[in-house]
This record gives C-alpha cells, sequence and structure tokens, in this order.
C-alpha cells in the first residue's frame, strides 16, 4: 500500500520557504481543541439539535475514542474513512482519528457502494465508520460488502442504530482517556479527500496538519471570527468546504452550530435551534431556502456574517440575502479540495466589491490569470492559476491528473476563469470546461444560467455543452422545475429575447430532469447530465 507522504512530495526549497517565513508550523487542529478545553472547558463547541458539546467533553471524549481506536487495533498513518452526517459524533471521531495520527478519508454521504469502493481502494482505507441512523440506506451493510471490494477494509464502525455481527458500535469504543504517546506532528498526512464527482480514476488530495493549520489560522481571522460566535455550516463535514468551516470554528474557539443533513426545512430549523453568528453555505442552499419562503428577518436576525462560498454566487444573490438579513453583511469566499479555502472578502471590503468579488489571496499566496499560455493583465480573463502554502502537492496516486493540473513552472491551473484587478480582487467569470464552443465563438454560460434561475417556472439550470456534428458544440439547457410547471424551448427563448440576450447565447436544446445531480456544496454535476443525453 503506498504511503500518504508520497501526497506530501513538496519540493525542499518549497519546504525551507514555509517554514522559514511562519506559513507553516508546529501547530495542529489539536493543539487548539486542547487549548480550548484547557481555557474554556465549559464553552459550548458543538450545538447540535439533541445535544451540546463542551470544548471539555469533546476533548475528553476525542481523546477516549482515540484511545478506543487504538485498542481495534488501527494505528497511526491508517487511513479511517468517515461517512457520518454533521452530528456531535463526527466532530468526536474526526479529532480521535487526529489524536492517534490516522488520516481521516472523506467519504460523502450520498455515495453508496460503486462510487465507494474505487476512493477506498485508491485510498487504502482499512477501517470506516458510518452511520446507521438512515432507513433508506443500510450503511453498515454496505461496508460489510464492501470488504470482498476494498482488500484493506478490516474495521466497520456503526454510529446510531444496531451495529450488526461484525461490526462495531462506536459507543463500545470509548476508552481510558490516557495520554497518545506517538502524535501526529504536523508535516504528518492528516485528511485525504477527494474531489467532488471522482471515482473511476480519483482525484485525491492529501493535506498534512500545518497546511491545514495555515489555512484555519488566517480564515479564522479574515472571517472576523471569535470566542463568542456560533458558526453554521449548510455544507456536511465529509467535504472539504464543511470540514474547514469546523476547524475556522475551532481555530477562533467559537462553536459549531450542527445541521445532520442539508435540506431547506432543516436548514431553516437549524437557524433557529442554534442562532447562528456566521453562516456558511452555498448559493444553492440559501436560494432553496428563499424560493421556499424559509429565509425571514426574524429567522436571520441573529447573523453577523454570511459567507457563501462553493459555487460562483450571482450579485443579485448577495443583494437579495442582505435585504433578508436585518443585520448581517454578506461576503464570498473560494476555496478547493486541492487548495483548502483560500479566497475571502476581507471584513471592510466596499460593497461594490462584495457583490462580484470572490476576495482575495491570502498572505503569502501568489496568483495569476492565463489565456492561451500567456499570463494576462488586469480585468482580462483567464485561468485562475495559484501557488502558495495551503495548496496541495499532487494529486495521490494520479500522475495523469498531475500533469494536467499542475504548470510547468509549479502554479496550480484550478480550472476556473477569473479577472484579476490591480487591488487582486479576484472575480469568478465561470469554469474552463463549462465553456461552449460553438464553431469558434466560445460561449459563457454563467450570466444566462442566472437569468434562467429567476424564471418564475425554474427552480435551478444549468447549461452545458453538447457534441454537435456541424459546428462542434451547442448549449443544452438543462431545467428543475417548480412542482406542475411546464417549460418549452420556444419558451425560454421568448424569455431570453425579453431579456435582451443576444440569439447567439440562446439554449437549442431543453431537458426537464426531476432534480438535478449536486455535488455536497450543492454544485451541479454538469458530467452527469451531459452523460445521460441521447
Amino acid at each position: 500500500m503506498a504511503d500518504l507522504r508520497a501526497g506530501l512530495a513538496y519540493p525542499a526549497e518549497m519546504v525551507a520557504r514555509f517554514l522559514a517565513d511562519g506559513s507553516w508550523n508546529d501547530e495542529t487542529p489539536q493543539h487548539w481543541l486542547a487549548d480550548w478545553a484547557k481555557s474554556r472547558p465549559d464553552a459550548p463547541a458543538a450545538i447540535g439539535p439533541e445535544r451540546t458539546l463542551s470544548y471539555g467533553e469533546l476533548h475528553d471524549q476525542a481523546l477516549r475514542f482515540a484511545n478506543g481506536l487504538l485498542q481495534a487495533g488501527l494505528r497511526k498513518g491508517d487511513r479511517i474513512g468517515v461517512q457520518l452526517p454533521n452530528l456531535p459524533e463526527f466532530l468526536i471521531a474526526y479529532h480521535g482519528i487526529q489524536m492517534m495520527g490516522a488520516v481521516i478519508t472523506l467519504l460523502h454521504m450520498p455515495y453508496r457502494e460503486e462510487e465507494l469502493a474505487p476512493l477506498m481502494n485508491h485510498g487504502g482505507v482499512g477501517a470506516v465508520i458510518c452511520y446507521g441512523g438512515l432507513a433508506n440506506y443500510d450503511a453498515a451493510g454496505t461496508m460489510l460488502a464492501l470488504k470482498d471490494r476494498v482488500p484493506t477494509l478490516q474495521v466497520v464502525i456503526v454510529q446510531g442504530g444496531k451495529a450488526p455481527a461484525g461490526t462495531i458500535a462506536f459507543d463500545t469504543l470509548f476508552a481510558e482517556a490516557d495520554p497518545i504517546a506517538d502524535g501526529p506532528l504536523a508535516s504528518d498526512p492528516a485528511v485525504l479527500a477527494f474531489t467532488s464527482g471522482t471515482s473511476a480514476s480519483p482525484k485525491a488530495a492529501v493535506h498534512a496538519n500545518r497546511t491545514l493549520a495555515c489555512s484555519h489560522r488566517a480564515l479564522a481571522v479574515d472571517c472576523g471570527l471569535g470566542p463568542d460566535d456560533v458558526v453554521l455550516s449548510a455544507p456536511p463535514f465529509t467535504h472539504i468546504y464543511g470540514l474547514n468551516v469546523a476547524n475556522i470554528a475551532l481555530r477562533a474557539g467559537a462553536a459549531s452550530g450542527l445541521m445532520a443533513l442539508y435540506s431547506p426545512p432543516a436548514f431553516s430549523q437549524a437557524i433557529e435551534h442554534c442562532r447562528p453568528t456566521v453562516m456558511f453555505c452555498g448559493p444553492a442552499h440559501a436560494l432553496a431556502c428563499i424560493k421556499a419562503g424559509l429565509f425571514t428577518p426574524d429567522l436571520l436576525a441573529s447573523l453577523k456574517r454570511v459567507v457563501f462560498a462553493g459555487s460562483a454566487c450571482p450579485p443579485e444573490l448577495v443583494t437579495m440575502m442582505e435585504d433578508l438579513c436585518p443585520n448581517a453583511t454578506v461576503y464570498q469566499m473560494w476555496g478547493m479540495t486541492e487548495t483548502l479555502m483560500q479566497f475571502v472578502n476581507p471584513p471592510d471590503a466596499p460593497r461594490e466589491v462584495r457583490l462580484t468579488s470572490i476576495g482575495t489571496p491570502p498572505i503569502g499566496h501568489e496568483i495569476r490569470a492565463v489565456a492561451e499560455r500567456r499570463i494576462v493583465g488586469p480585468d482580462e480573463e483567464g485561468e485562475l492559476e495559484i501557488r502558495g502554502p495551503m495548496l496541495f502537492a499532487g494529486y495521490f496516486g494520479n500522475d495523469e491528473a498531475n500533469a494536467a493540473a499542475f504548470s510547468p513552472d509549479g502554479w496550480f491551473r484550478t480550472g476556473d476563469l477569473v479577472t484579476i484587478d490591480e487591488d487582486l480582487n479576484v472575480v469568478m467569470t465561470g469554469r474552463v470546461k463549462d465553456i461552449i464552443n460553438r464553431g469558434g465563438i466560445k460561449i459563457n454560460p454563467v450570466d444566462i444560467e442566472g437569468l434562467i434561475d429567476d424564471h418564475p417556472a425554474v427552480v435551478m439550470s444549468a447549461i452545458a455543452p453538447m457534441p454537435d456534428e456541424v459546428v462542434g458544440e451547442k448549449a443544452c439547457l438543462f431545467v428543475q422545475l417548480q412542482p406542475g410547471a411546464v417549460l418549452s424551448l420556444d419558451d425560454i427563448r421568448d424569455y431570453l429575447a425579453s431579456k435582451n440576450v443576444a440569439k447567439l447565447k440562446w439554449p437549442e436544446r431543453i431537458e426537464v430532469v426531476e432534480a438535478m445531480p449536486m455535488t455536497p456544496t450543492r454544485k451541479i454535476i454538469k458530467g452527469q447530465l451531459v452523460a445521460g443525453l441521447r
């Protein structure tokens, strides 16, 4: 089984530079948890629908769980898959795994056997913690069946529900809270995360404790978080976005508000229950709640800051959200599995910047926009490239993906189209792979999708390129409609004409879907839509 350190093969010069300038140090997230447990043991660390965990309790239970994992035969460096909702038990498991030096492998809640097998094989997962509390998913049975397909998988731990024969009940793994003799170093691998939608040829990013600590130190400050805040994450902790939010809250000593699984009603109920002061979500999370009439000024009154990330956010949604929040300012943020959370609007960013920009790069990071192998100037569109201390070293066990992802001079190609102004404000304009090349004319669907999303019959939309023998590619519109609504291609064309959209940007086919395929951060997976075309 390949050593995960192969995914941390940074050039020696880069390691020396990041250590010398203080970007990397000896901190790990576990140091922060221990510090808060000592200085503020009774302060809330996690506010769930059924119970609240203090920092003292979280540290104690995580340490007991770490010792239980060791007694179960797991060791430092083992990969432990986690497929749990945003419950207190996720945080206990995450910190326990980290304390004993194993590597948490993030497995998204919607994934089932066919999606899980290639990821777990690629990561060499030796144990898995799954959730037995869903009526429509036999998680324990799925994981037991996966033992035949994942040779490294030996231990199945079940949280919630009944633990069947051949598995271990989560609640039985708590041992004495003994100090861990051989804990993790800052340079050790800490998280193995897969990019959304990958399975057949997994793109896995390994992050060490020091890249995690670098990112979360900076963002806790940049997001203005403090010990009195309650931070609610709509994205799951099994996605790097949600895990970043949990760690940012930890660095600040704030409380994490918990919502087990996202749905618009569950989101509004979580806000009502934990009264967050800061909320992180994707644009689609908020828009679904707004369209359902669930977001009201009374419900959102506790919020001081709302942060949108996970996909491009239309300026209209920023305005809409600020109009609904009587006391909050809305910011944008950007990150990737490979980069962690990088950009965020500064707390003092003017409104006109917050409406369009995803933020500025953190200290110690370099960015550039590249088009046709040329570094473009201010306000010119190009692909965002980045390098710096929060960046992963390369995809674990996937040389082909690395060759495509990095430029010859070591810059990471994000796949996002942006403009960068003279103040380094970055404006997202689209995705490289979403651009439609219609007979040499390049069409960016982002603005058109925003207009169509505003149509009263539409829940959400996506425009993707479809192959065409004559012009190469044409635009196909996929729409999820409101209950009982009907929409034709002519209806859409008339609507876009009324909005003064040039005819060359109109879609040439419409497909109505029952539900959009979504990543854990509620980003539409366009590849799955196009794959279903006939």
